[in-house]
């Protein structure tokens, strides 16, 4: 099955190569490959021939069979190359290439996710995945330098490659920003994602009938290619399931810690929640002899697995391990749900592959009220001797004043603070008691080896040290944390005496308004044509957004605002501490950041909330759950007919497009005063924003004139002053309406804080 997975994960790597129109490979290839391609009645070799020669520079164990396997994908003679061509074609759903062989940039499909709003199409500049720099109106100029440029990189990292999970990252760094093929519809499913989803494809589809194949009995593998080529929509044979991850009890878990340290540990935990979903996914693939590209997204909280029909039997047997396992690491707090829907080819075919996503969400659901069913027995349930000290935060017996397990969190964001690589290793399957974090990973059979030393299957840390040539690339979840004087993490009140104003720290979350309708509407198209949301294009949106929360946030944060510790980044969501005053500005970036990203598209927006806490041992868990509820009610946040697209701030919603008149109305007041303006002024707007609400709710008329009498007399005794007052006058108390800014309060609010 290696050389199968190998040829399918490369089977039209050639697209890529050819497009480099180098004359040299062109001529050597036609050398070689003449005879064969002519037969088949064409006129130049194809990709499928510069697929073949390019494999001659990889060290793969039976390179002859997999370069055998990718020039026959178009036309099988054996079973290994119908599989191949059956997962190549179903990976796209119904869309057909055209024959335009020009070279193009891909289009982003961020960009042309639509909702309620109209979207323009904007194009990915032909980079690697960790080189954005903006998208672009129109196509490149000297399109074919830039694919020359590329390969040449590319070739030269890949050259004499021998392992293929090495193959796996160095493809997705090098293939996720460029077309698979020029569809008739637009070119916008990466090369990266056709290519591992014909992998994983083609996997399951060796591993559902491997029995028969090893008997050579190939008749289901024939039936099938005949009737995927025939017509691919109508064959309802069940022959996949996708199994989906999701880890339930992250609040609790990730904030219930000692202030003491509380951002070591909010480091150390938020790493191993986004990587003990990752072994899980490498564990229940291992077992069931599948491989990465059998893992289509992993992040945010939860990961599916595209698997063959028959490993729905061992789905109880994966549940149990891991009940077990969080049952002896965390009681009942925290656990991993595991659903497992399988669907026809059809699904695969009929370009909704989204359908599949929901049923196995809505799986899951029902599985909520029935966490640990597989492990919990009487025992559980008796009485336990209560004659002992224990650790407040995780429930464990206490042998001294310290709880060597959240002790073991801290160890893991030091040693993720301290090296430089890490690796993802094998080991023995570990049995015995959970004293560690270490031996949660180890009881599925992985552990987490931190270094300093680089070598050909680590990770690095730092994703300005990632060399492919020599490592595995860069870790997948951000990992940035703010450093004290003492080059150690910093505390929260190091952190809090960085604000401006008053001391204080803040929590900012956030996250994409919306996911569930993105995935199930965002991609559908005016026509059935373009209306397609195959495997391969939902990969592809998943990989856009993974790569912008899992890499271009931390950067962001890290390079424009160093004070805050980005906790947790991935999937779809983020939370960030820092000082507070940071944290609006950090908020706008973010916005605006994503909305370069996403082209503008009016139709992807992200909602967000921030929270101060009232003082440094102010328990974070307490500050999280309230910036959750803020969360919520910004994503309630109704004006002009839409909703979402918000940010929550000093306990008020403004939408972000209300936010830099917010920001001026606050920097106006902090200017006055930074002029010694009296702060009563402050008293006399909070006041104002006290008394209009009133009259709003019985009905009476404001009278903002007293107010305005207010500020006018301040504005006499303060001449230094007066040209702000007179904008807080001609602004914010607007006399012609009998109104004040609505937002007054929070501008106040940010103001007070500002300048105490």
């Amino acid at each position: 099955m290696n050389e199968l997975y190998a040829a399918a994960l490369l089977h039209d790597i050639g697209k890529f190569y050819m497009r480099t129109e180098d004359k040299d490979s062109k001529d050597k290839i036609k050398k070689e490959y003449k005879n064969i391609y002519a037969e088949e009645n064409a006129f130049a070799p194809r990709h499928q021939e510069w697929g073949a020669n390019f494999c001659e520079n990889l060290n793969l164990e039976n390179n002859n069979i997999i370069r055998n396997y990718i020039r026959n994908h178009h036309k099988p003679d054996n079973v290994h190359e119908k599989i191949i061509s059956i997962a190549d074609m179903l990976s796209a759903g119904e869309r057909h290439p055209s024959d335009d062989d020009d070279c193009k940039n891909m289009y982003s499909i961020l960009s042309i996710v639509k909702l309620d709003k109209e979207a323009k199409r904007k194009v990915k500049p032909l980079t690697k995945l960790s080189d954005f720099k903006g998208l672009l109106d129109e196509e490149e100029e000297n399109l074919k330098q830039a694919y020359k440029n590329l390969w040449d990189e590319f070739n030269n990292i890949i050259s004499g490659e021998k392992d293929i999970e090495r193959i796996y990252y160095i493809l997705k760094e090098y293939t996720s920003n460029i077309p698979s093929a020029y569809y008739y519809s637009s070119p916008d499913i990466s090369l990266f994602s056709h290519l591992t989803t014909t992998g994983a494809i083609a996997v399951c589809l060796y591993k559902q009938f491997e029995e028969d194949i090893k008997i050579g009995n190939f008749d289901n593998i024939n039936s099938l290619y005949t009737r995927v080529k025939d017509d691919k929509s109508k064959i309802n044979d069940e022959l996949f399931c996708l199994i989906k991850g999701d880890i339930s009890g992250i609040q609790s878990f990730l904030y219930n810690i000692d202030m003491d340290g509380a951002v070591k540990s909010l480091k150390g935990r938020s790493f191993y929640l986004s990587y003990i979903l990752d072994i899980i996914a490498r564990y229940i693939v291992e077992k069931e002899g599948l491989t990465l590209s059998n893992i289509l997204y992993c992040g945010g909280g939860h990961f599916y697995i595209l698997a063959p029909e028959k490993s729905l039997k061992n789905i109880d047997k994966y549940r149990e391990k891991v009940e077990k396992v969080f049952l002896k690491a965390h009681g009942i707090d925290v656990t991993v749900l595991l659903s497992c829907v399988k669907f026809e080819v059809s699904k695969l075919a009929d370009s909704d592959f989204s359908e599949v996503f929901e049923k196995s969400g809505i799986e899951l659901e029902k599985l909520k009220n029935k966490k640990f069913s597989k492990v919990l027995n009487n025992e559980f349930f008796k009485p336990v001797n209560q004659n002992h000290n224990v650790c407040p935060n995780c429930g464990r017996i206490l042998k001294n004043d310290r709880c060597s397990f959240c002790e073991s969190f801290n160890t893991l964001a030091d040693k993720l603070n301290k090296s430089k690589y890490f690796n993802i290793c094998k080991t023995d399957e570990y049995n015995g008691d959970i004293k560690t974090v270490d031996d949660i990973f180890k009881a599925f059979g992985f552990e987490l080896l931190f270094s300093d030393y680089i070598n050909k299957k680590a990770f690095a840390i730092n994703k300005e040290d990632a060399d492919f040539k020599n490592n595995m690339g860069y870790i997948k979840t951000a990992k940035y944390v703010y450093m004290g004087d003492d080059n150690k993490i910093a505390n929260i009140t190091q952190v809090a005496d960085l604000s401006k104003g008053i001391k204080k720290w803040g929590l900012l979350r956030g996250d994409v308004d919306n996911l569930g309708r993105i995935f199930s509407d965002g991609l559908k198209g005016k026509t059935k044509k373009e209306s397609n949301k195959s495997i391969a294009r939902i990969s592809t949106l998943s990989t856009e957004l993974e790569i912008f929360f899992g890499y271009f946030l931390e950067e962001k944060i890290k390079n424009n605002y160093n004070a805050c510790t980005v906790v947790y980044s991935g999937g779809d969501d983020f939370f960030i501490l820092g000082p507070w005053n940071m944290l609006p500005d950090v908020a706008k970036s973010i916005r605006d950041e994503f909305s370069l990203f996403s082209g503008g598209n009016e139709n992807l927006t992200i909602s967000m909330a921030i929270e101060i806490a009232p003082d440094d041992k102010f328990p974070v868990y307490k500050v999280a759950q309230t910036c959750g509820e803020s969360l919520d009610r910004a994503k309630e946040y109704k004006r002009y007919g839409y909703t979402k697209n918000s940010l929550s701030l000093f306990g008020k919603v403004i939408g972000w497009e209300e936010f830099d008149k917010l920001k001026e109305v606050k920097d106006t007041l902090s200017v006055i005063l930074q002029k010694g303006v009296t702060r009563n002024l402050l008293n006399i707007l909070y006041c104002a924003c006290e008394q209009y609400k009133k009259s709003k709710e019985k009905e009476e008329i404001f009278k903002i004139w007293r107010f305005i009498y207010y500020i006018s007399r301040i504005k006499e005794r303060n001449s230094n002053a007066k040209f702000e007052l007179s904008y807080l006058i001609d602004n914010i108390l607007m006399k012609k309406n009998n109104e004040i800014y609505d937002k007054l309060q929070s501008a106040v609010s940010w103001a007070d804080f500002e300048t105490r």
